[in-house]
C-alpha cells in the first residue's frame, strides 16, 4: 500500500487533484429488451421442414473509461455486455425444443505509463455472437483474445514488442460444421531515421496457427519471420532513392518450407524529365518437393513530355533454377499515354507492346505447385494458372495454411478444356473477392521454348465535364518461334471491350460489351449497371444500385450461359424529429453450372427516441433458392433500450 501511495504521489506532483485510487473519467451504458418472431420453410430434394421460433432477450451494455492512481500511470477502457436469450423452436419434421443462449461481451484495455519512455498496453476480449453469413448461413462465433504491447520510445532506436493469443470457435448452425482456430503471435519491431532522408525498419515475429474442424482433423503451422527495410534518399531533392528489403521465413508443421528473399531497388531522376528505375530480386525457397532459386530484375526508363505525353521503355527477366527444371523468362516492351483537350471534353490514348520469351529445360514431370495465390469474385472467371492439373490433388487453404476449405461447401471446380476453373460458393467460408492459396499437381511437359507478342490499345473520350465517357480497349496476343510446344496450352487471344459511362445529376450508369476470342476460354460478356441517389431536404434519401452481367461461354457444349444480376435499394425517411424509417431491399440472381441462386432480402425498420427511451421495430423477409434448396424466412422484432 505504501508503494502504491508513493507511486501515486510521484505521478501527481504537478496535478495533485489527479491522484485517485480509482478515478472514473467517463462512462455510458444501455439497458435493452428485445423480442423476435421468425418463421422459416426449408425444402429440397429429400427435405421439407417448417420452423417457428420465438426469441426473448434483454441485457445491459456498459462502457467506462477510468484510471488507477493517476491517468499517466494506468488508464482503463472497459466495454461489457450481457444479453441472455431464450427461444422456443416449433418444427414440423422434428420435435419442438427450447433453449437458452447468451450473447456475452467483455473487452478490457489498460494503458500504463502513457507519457513515459517505457509504456505498456494490455488487452483482453471475449465475444459471443450470432450472425448470418451473406444472408445465407447462420453462424455462432465465440472469440477470445489476450494480448499486450511493450513500447520503448527513445531518440536512438524506438522498439515495440507485441504478443497476443486469439481463439475462435465457429459453428454453422444449420450444417453443424465447426471450426476451432487458435493463433499465438509474438512480434518485435524497431525503426529509426538517422536523417531526414532515410528510414530503417526491422521486425521479427513468431506465429503458431492451429485449427480443428468438424472431422477432428487437426492442422498446425509455426512460422518465424524476419523483415528488414531501408529507404535512403540522396541529394536535397532526393535524386537517388535506394530501397533495400530482406525477408526470411521458416515454417514447419502441416506444411514445411523456408524462404529467403532480398530486393534492391534504385530510382533516379534524370535531366530533361527522364527517370530511371531498376531493381533486383533474389528468391530462395526450400520445400519438401524441391528447392527453387529465382533471380528477377526489372528496368524502366520513363519520360514525361509536358503534361500530355508519358512514355516508358522496360526490360524484365527472370531466371528460375528448380531441382527438376530450369526456366528463363524475358519481357521487353514500351508503352505511352497521351492526353489532349478537345471540344467539349478530353481525349486519352494509350498503347503498349511487349515481347515475351519463355525457355524451359527439363523432363516431363508431375510438378508440385504450392501456395499459388488467387482472388475469387462472383462475377469473374478464375482459372488455375497451369494446364493438365490433376483435379484430385487440388487443396485450397487460407494464408496461414491451417484453414482448409472444403469442396462442395466453400468452392467447386469446373473443367475448362485443359484448365480448371475454381469458383467460390456463396455462404461458405471464402468471402466474395477473398484471397485463397492453392496447392496442386500439374503435368509439366519436357523442354520447350516460345516467343509471345502482345499489343494493347485503349482510348477514352470524356465529354461535357465528365458527364459522358466513351471507351474502347483492344488486346491481341500471338506466338512465334515455337519449339516442342505441342503439349503447352498457349493462349492466343483477341479481346475487344467497348462501353460508356453516363453521369447526370442524380443518375449514373453505363454498359459494356466484351468479345474475348481465346484458344483457352473464349466468351462474350455484356454488362449493364445503374446507380441513383437523391436526398430530399435532409428528410428523405433514396439509393438504388443495379448491375447485370452475362457470360456466353463459346466452347462449352453444356453450361454455356452464366448470368449475374444484383439490385439493391435503400430508403431513409425522417417521419418526425428523432423518428426514422429505413428500408433495405436486395435481389441477387445467379444462373449457370452448379451456381444457380435466387436470393431476395428485405428489411423494414423504424427507430425512435422518446423521453430517453430508444425504440426499434422491424420486419425481415428472406427468400433463397440455391441449387435446388429453397428457404423462405419471415421475421419481426422489437427492441426497447434506455441509454445513460
Amino acid at each position: 500500500m505504501i508503494l502504491l501511495l508513493a507511486t501515486g504521489m510521484c505521478f501527481s506532483q504537478r496535478n495533485p487533484e489527479s491522484f485517485r485510487i480509482l478515478g472514473i473519467r467517463a462512462y455510458s451504458g444501455e439497458l435493452l429488451l428485445r423480442g423476435f418472431y421468425r418463421y422459416q420453410e426449408q425444402s429440397g430434394e429429400k427435405i421439407f421442414e417448417q420452423q417457428k421460433s420465438f426469441y426473448y432477450s434483454g441485457g445491459i451494455l456498459l462502457n467506462a473509461s477510468t484510471y488507477f492512481l493517476h491517468p499517466n500511470f494506468c488508464q482503463l477502457e472497459l466495454n461489457a455486455g450481457y444479453i441472455p436469450e431464450s427461444n422456443r423452436d416449433n418444427y414440423l419434421a422434428s420435435p419442438d425444443f427450447s433453449e437458452m443462449r447468451t450473447v456475452k461481451k467483455l473487452n478490457i484495455s489498460s494503458y500504463f505509463f502513457s507519457q513515459k519512455k517505457i509504456s505498456m498496453i494490455a488487452s483482453a476480449n471475449y465475444d459471443e455472437s450470432y450472425a448470418r453469413r451473406e444472408n445465407m448461413t447462420n453462424v455462432k462465433t465465440i472469440s477470445k483474445y489476450l494480448g499486450g504491447s511493450l513500447i520503448y520510445s527513445n531518440k536512438y532506436i524506438p522498439v515495440t514488442f507485441d504478443f497476443y493469443n486469439r481463439k475462435m470457435d465457429q459453428t454453422e448452425i444449420q450444417t453443424g460444421r465447426r471450426l476451432q482456430m487458435e493463433q499465438i503471435h509474438f512480434e518485435g519491431r524497431a525503426d529509426q531515421s538517422f536523417s531526414q532522408n532515410d528510414h530503417q525498419k526491422i521486425a521479427y515475429s513468431h506465429k503458431i496457427s492451429t485449427t480443428l474442424n468438424e472431422n477432428s482433423f487437426f492442422t498446425s503451422n509455426t512460422a518465424d519471420d524476419f523483415n528488414f527495410n531501408s529507404n535512403v534518399g540522396l541529394g536535397e531533392k532526393k535524386i537517388f532513392i535506394f530501397n533495400t528489403t530482406i525477408c526470411n521465413t521458416n515454417q514447419y508443421g502441416i506444411y514445411n518450407f523456408s524462404r529467403f528473399q532480398a530486393m534492391e531497388d534504385l530510382a533516379v531522376k534524370l535531366p530533361a524529365n527522364f527517370s530511371f528505375r531498376t531493381n533486383y530480386n533474389f528468391y530462395n525457397l526450400n520445400q519438401p518437393f524441391g528447392r527453387t532459386i529465382q533471380h528477377t530484375s526489372t528496368n524502366y526508363l520513363s519520360h514525361q513530355l509536358y503534361k500530355s505525353l508519358g512514355s516508358r521503355f522496360y526490360f524484365e527477366y527472370t531466371n528460375i533454377n528448380h531441382d527438376a527444371y530450369t526456366e528463363y523468362n524475358s519481357k521487353t516492351g514500351f508503352d505511352f499515354n497521351y492526353t489532349k483537350k478537345i471540344p467539349w471534353g478530353q481525349l486519352n490514348l494509350s498503347y503498349g507492346y511487349f515481347r515475351y520469351r519463355q525457355k524451359y529445360d527439363g523432363d516431363s514431370i508431375n510438378l508440385n505447385v504450392v501456395n499459388e495465390e488467387y482472388q475469387l469474385s462472383d462475377s469473374k472467371i478464375v482459372l488455375l494458372h497451369r494446364p493438365y492439373t490433376d483435379k484430385q490433388t487440388i487443396l485450397v487453404k487460407d494464408a496461414t495454411g491451417t484453414i482448409l476449405y472444403k469442396p462442395g461447401l466453400d468452392y467447386f471446380l469446373i473443367e475448362r478444356g485443359k484448365y480448371i476453373e475454381i469458383r467460390r460458393i456463396p455462404s461458405g467460408l471464402i468471402s466474395n473477392d477473398g484471397t485463397i492459396f492453392v496447392d496442386y499437381k500439374a503435368k509439366q511437359p519436357g523442354s520447350y521454348m516460345y516467343d509471345a507478342g502482345n499489343h494493347a490499345f485503349s482510348t477514352t473520350i470524356s465529354l461535357f465535364k465528365g458527364k459522358l465517357d466513351l471507351y474502347y480497349r483492344m488486346a491481341l496476343q500471338n506466338y512465334t518461334n515455337l519449339e516442342n510446344t505441342d503439349f503447352i496450352a498457349l493462349n492466343y487471344f483477341t479481346q475487344n471491350v467497348a462501353g460508356f459511362r453516363l453521369t447526370f445529376n442524380l443518375l449514373s450508369g453505363g454498359a459494356e460489351y466484351e468479345d474475348y476470342k481465346s484458344s483457352i476460354l473464349p466468351y462474350h460478356m455484356v454488362r449493364y449497371y445503374l446507380n441513383f441517389q437523391k436526398n430530399f431536404n435532409n428528410k428523405f434519401t433514396v439509393v438504388l444500385n443495379g448491375n447485370m452481367q452475362n457470360y456466353i461461354m463459346l466452347n462449352e457444349p453444356v453450361a454455356r450461359l452464366q448470368r449475374y444480376a444484383d439490385v439493391s435499394g435503400r430508403v431513409e425517411y425522417t417521419i418526425i424529429r428523432q423518428t426514422r424509417l429505413n428500408l433495405d431491399v436486395m435481389y441477387r440472381r445467379q444462373h449457370g453450372y452448379e451456381m444457380d441462386l435466387n436470393l431476395v432480402t428485405a428489411k423494414l425498420e423504424v427507430t425512435s427516441v422518446l423521453y430517453q427511451l430508444y425504440l426499434t421495430a422491424g420486419v425481415e423477409v428472406y427468400h433463397r433458392v440455391y441449387i435446388g434448396e429453397k428457404i423462405n424466412f419471415r421475421g419481426t422484432y422489437i427492441q426497447i433500450s434506455r441509454r445513460f
